[in-house]
């Protein structure tokens, strides 16, 4: 899993370092620390808090809603995730099964 330093974090996310703070403190992310003590991030925390800020600022979202709607995304995502995997499986076992029943060749007569 990747980490960033919490500058880079919020270079790249374009978030503050209080909205970080905050959404720490509502512990809908989590602040790691390096063996060095810096304060890092997970990839996955960034992605979250850019969907929970987004959702705060600009759609209204109190903190428990947006907490709900982050965990209503993961699931769509794993089920989304599984979906693709049901098809996948599907479009092989067509083949198998096409692969098997190739159509005579007519011109032997």
């Amino acid at each position: 899993m990747k980490y960033y330093r919490i500058e880079e974090a919020i270079r790249l996310s374009g978030l503050g370092s209080a909205e970080l703070d905050t959404l720490v403190r509502e512990q809908l992310i989590e602040i790691k620390r390096t063996l060095d003590d810096e304060p890092v991030i997970s990839a996955e925390d960034l992605d979250k808090a850019r969907v929970a800020s987004l959702l705060i600022r600009e759609l209204d979202v109190n903190v428990p809603g947006a907490e709900i709607i982050l965990h209503m995304r993961k699931d769509m995502i794993a089920m989304q995730r599984q979906f693709g995997k049901v098809l996948e499986a599907l479009v092989d076992e067509l083949r198998r099964s096409l692969e098997g029943h190739e159509p005579e060749d007519s011109s032997e007569t």
